[in-house]
């Protein structure tokens, strides 16, 4: 019996062994040959595929074979970083099932064809592999295929011509083509209706079409689980079909133009766990029927327009979602309170409800939330004292932003905070007078923004040299003194710094290597730019507004890293260094209010990204440099107040199509305006005034595009608030593009990112009449013609300047009558006809009833208000008409003056509501009455 036995397990243990032979040596020769080929073509820099050598292909790395054929099913090379050239050879791999090239490079070649002859393939990921070209619809042919995946961020781009192959994949249950262009897949929705067993489709970042998501009636794909279509402008409404897919677990659409409001049918979604709406125009309030959606994890509607109470909703919302870690509710118009409904997210990390119209406090029972990492809640209209008990259990705090808000930190001296911060911004609170000491205790803090902080004194030393990694400072605005310390050169990871609007002294020491934005400006700096600055690789330099002197170092011509330079407003000198280079990244260069003397440097034209050129109010002289017309980018070019003369040169208007800006004014420029200044369709603002032009005004000027519009919108998109971003995307510093110009009569600065339209040809020699094609720039704000010899009459035409705020006319030799047309400008606020020849009465009505005598002065032949002179003929006449257009005026506004209080008087109740009212309408009459009388007397 024990012998039998022996045999038995003999017999069963050489059985065991002929099988794991048969299994060890069942890789078939052809396969094998295939595997070596396609080994031979291929670069393998990590040596992973040090295994394939020997007989059995079935032991080589990423190789499966099937235990009961020896055909090889599995080719998993997934992060194998490969390149190459994929040998043809692989398609003798007839039985493969499972093939995985992903995270390689392969430079740009197409998919191969020959993958569409694997029948038998279920799973194909090629994502982030170097493919490019166009995807082979021979894909189309994997009808077995459950699992593609060909996403791809790198350099080389693939396409999609059509999504036809794609609805052929009727086995299809996970499809990811993120980051392919599929702008020419016009019917990728429909194709993807075809797939009845799809549960994750990803196409974010596809450059999808157009598409009306509601233009599928009914949809197959029931069983989907996970959309992800972000950043594709859909330019649509959310549809429909989305509330029917009972397991949908993950919903992302953000960035993909949607607009209308989020449906109370959000509630049907019970399986949601991730919801992402963000950055689209939804309006309206947040759906109550989210209180239904227990599951969610992940909650961004950020960047839209939604309203209504936050706190109401968020009373009925979040109770049940005890597993909710991320809320962004940023950027909408949401109101209400944090009080009584924020505290109780016990498993919240993230939280940011930024750029809101939030009110009160934030409660002491923000404390509770003893998971939060992330905490914003700048922008928005929150008040009150923070104080130890706001962090008490705060330990696993990261960020913490309170910027824009009215709150006041009210802490010990000898706070010991028990978070450890990477990024503080108190930007807008009130922090000082002394700058916080408990930030010594932060030591992995990476980003502090105490902007407008009311902070005063010199900075600690210990800022500059304590352990923490600081990579960006931001203390402006504030009223900080001292001298910057030589120590800041060992902060040895700093990259912004903003210190401007304050009232630093003395001498710019060295900074460290790893410094990228310094902004010291409006300070009281004195010295020169220091030498050290050309060892670096700044790329935003803002020291305007100082007491700098010396000249300007030539190292700054090979700073190939700068974008943005600004040395205005200092006592610089000398000459500009004529060494500039090509740069491509060179977007603002501001010299203004210096004492620059000499030639504007030819090699300027070379910064081809240039946008802005701001040389303004120095001692520059001689031409324009012709190269200037390569700066094709050009949207400003300040050269006003400084010397330079010649002729206007025609290629501004040939070869600076983009200028929005053109500052010539109070130079020594001669000759003719240039008829090719109306081919700059962009330009908004144009000043000539005080040089030495003669000629008449080219009628080529009543062309200028920006100008003729009719849309009472403003564009005011093409100009730019320059913004340098710190660590975590807090912004730090921002170039504020300014003008100066001659408007309602006074010298007057302006930010340009709400742009002052205007043309100003004031002080110079022209001649002949105005053109009457003037009065198409619709949406001009000022004219200023004064100081010339033009002639003839006023036009009819400028009555049509509907937007006309500010006309000068003045000092010239125009004759004739003020057109009537001219009580059609309803905004004009500012007029000034003086010294010409203008004949007539004034027009009475609208806007020209509120200027004074000095709009008209020293036209002989001009009569009637507001002039003490009266007109003879037909005085009677004239003088009825007066008084009845006063008459009407001045009682159209009472009696809507006293139909609004009549109304409002249903509302009053209180005694105190009632003498406020009488009060109110006192004043109305006696104002209402005193203006009467003066225009009465002005007619008399």
């Amino acid at each position: 019996m024990e012998n039998t036995m022996n045999g038995l397990l003999m017999a069963l243990a050489l059985l065991c062994l002929t099988i794991n032979f048969r299994e060890i040596a069942a890789c078939i020769s052809t396969e094998r040959d295939a595997l070596v080929a396609f080994n031979t073509s291929i670069k393998d820099p990590d040596g992973r595929l040090h295994s394939w050598h020997g007989e059995n292909c079935c032991s080589w790395s990423g190789v499966s074979c099937s235990k009961k054929t020896g055909h090889v099913i599995k080719l998993d090379l997934g992060e194998y970083t490969l390149n190459g050239q994929i040998n043809p050879s692989l398609s003798g791999l007839t039985r493969l099932v499972y093939l995985n090239l992903s995270q390689s490079d392969f430079g740009g070649v197409p998919i191969p064809e020959f993958i569409g002859c694997f029948k038998m393939l279920r799973y194909l990921d090629l994502s982030h592999a170097g493919f490019g070209g166009t995807v082979p619809p021979q894909l189309g042919n994997l009808s077995r295929l459950s699992f593609l995946d060909l996403s791809s961020s790198g350099s080389h781009v693939i396409t999609a011509d059509d999504f036809q192959w794609v609805s052929k994949l009727t086995s299809l249950r996970y499809l990811d083509l993120s980051w392919l262009y599929l702008a020419a897949s016009v019917d990728w929705l429909q194709a993807v209706n075809m797939l009845h067993l799809l549960e994750v489709i990803r196409l974010n970042d596809a450059s999808l079409p157009a598409t009306d998501l509601n233009s599928v009636s009914q949809i197959n794909f029931t069983a989907l689980k996970v959309i992800d279509l972000k950043n594709n402008e859909l330019n649509s409404s959310l549809p429909d079909w989305i509330w029917n897919l009972s397991s949908l677990s993950d919903l992302d659409l953000s960035s993909c133009e949607l607009s209308g409001t989020i449906p109370d049918e959000l509630g049907k979604l019970a399986a949601l766990q991730f919801i992402g709406l963000g950055n689209n125009k939804l309006n309206g309030a947040i759906p109550r029927s989210m209180s239904r959606l227990c599951n969610l994890v992940h909650i961004d509607l950020s960047r839209n327009i939604l309203s209504g109470n936050l706190s109401e909703a968020a009373r009925s919302m979040f109770p049940c979602m005890k597993k909710l870690q991320i809320l962004n509710l940023a950027d909408n118009k949401l109101t209400g309170q944090l009080s009584g409904w924020c505290e109780h997210m016990a498993s919240l990390e993230v939280l940011d409800l930024s750029e809101n119209s939030l009110s009160g406090v934030l409660p002491t029972s923000i404390s509770r939330l003893s998971n939060l990492t992330y905490l914003d809640i700048s922008f928005n209209k929150l008040i009150g004292e923070l104080s130890e008990l706001h962090f008490t259990n705060l330990s696993r705090l990261d960020a913490l932003v309170l910027a824009s808000n009215s709150f006041k930190v009210v802490v010990k001296h000898s706070w010991f905070p028990p978070f450890q911060l990477t990024k503080l911004g108190l930007h807008g609170c009130l922090v000082g007078p002394q700058f916080p000491t408990w930030l010594q205790s932060q030591t992995r803090i990476k980003m502090i923004d105490l902007g407008s902080a009311g902070i005063r004194g010199a900075l600690p030393d210990w800022i500059w040299n304590f352990s923490s990694p600081m990579a960006s400072l931001n203390v402006s605005m504030n009223n900080i003194t001292g001298e910057l310390p030589a120590s800041l050169v060992r902060s040895k990871m700093l990259i912004t710094l903003n210190i401007r609007h304050n009232q630093l002294e003395g001498y710019i020491p060295d900074m460290p290597n790893s410094v990228r934005v310094l902004d010291l400006s409006h300070n009281n700096l004195s010295g020169s730019l220091p030498q050290s600055f050309g060892d670096k690789e700044l790329q935003y330099l803002s020291l305007s507004h100082n007491s700098l002197s010396g000249v300007i170092p030539a190292y700054l011509c090979d700073m190939i890293s700068m974008e943005l330079i600004d040395i205005s407003n200092n006592n610089l000198s000398g000459e500009l260094p004529n060494c500039w280079r090509m740069n491509s990244s060179m977007y603002v260069i501001d010299f203004s209010s210096n004492n620059f003397w000499g030639e504007i440097p030819s090699t300027m034209g070379s910064l081809s990204s240039l946008t802005a050129l701001h040389l303004s109010k120095n001692s520059l002289s001689g031409l324009l440099p012709t190269s200037l017309q390569s700066c094709k980018r050009l949207l400003v070019l300040d050269v006003g107040e400084n010397n330079l003369s010649g002729y206007i040169p025609t290629w501004i208007g040939n070869g600076l199509q983009t200028l929005l800006l053109l500052i010539l004014g109070s130079n020594q420029f001669s000759g003719e305006i240039p008829e090719e200044l109306s081919q700059l369709h962009a330009l908004q603002y144009l000043d000539l005034s005080n040089n030495k032009l003669s000629g008449s005004i080219p009628r080529s000027l009543g062309k200028l595009t920006s100008l003729l519009s009719q849309n009472l919108e403003w564009d005011s998109s093409p100009f730019f608030q320059f913004m340098v971003y710190g660590v975590g995307g807090a912004y730090f510093s921002v170039y504020k593009d300014t003008l100066q110009a001659t408007f309602r009569g006074y010298r007057l600065t302006f930010v340009i990112s709400f742009l002052l339209t205007s043309i100003d040809l004031s002080e110079n020699h022209l001649t002949g009449e105005i053109p009457s094609e003037i009065g198409n720039l619709y949406r001009l704000a000022s004219l200023n013609l004064s100081r010339n010899h033009i002639e003839g009459s006023i036009p009819e035409t400028i009555g049509n300047l509907a937007w006309l705020e500010s006309l000068d006319l003045s000092w010239n030799d125009l004759s004739g009558p003020i057109p009537q047309s001219m009580k059609s400008l309803l905004f004009l606020s500012f007029l000034n006809l003086s010294y010409n020849h203008l004949s007539g009465k004034i027009p009475y009505g609208n806007q020209l009833m509120t200027f004074e005598g000095d709009s008209f002065l020293g036209n002989e032949d001009l009569c009637g208000a507001p002039l003490t002179r009266s007109c003879h003929k037909d005085s009677d006449k004239h003088k009825h008409h007066e008084i009845f257009d006063t008459l009407t005026y001045m009682f159209t506004l009472l009696g809507f003056a006293f139909g609004f209080c009549t109304v409002s008087t249903t509302f009053i109740f209180s005694a105190a509501s009632r003498r406020a009212y009488f009060q109110f309408t006192d004043n109305i009459c006696n104002w209402l009455v005193a203006v009467l009388e003066r225009k009465l007397s002005l007619i008399r």
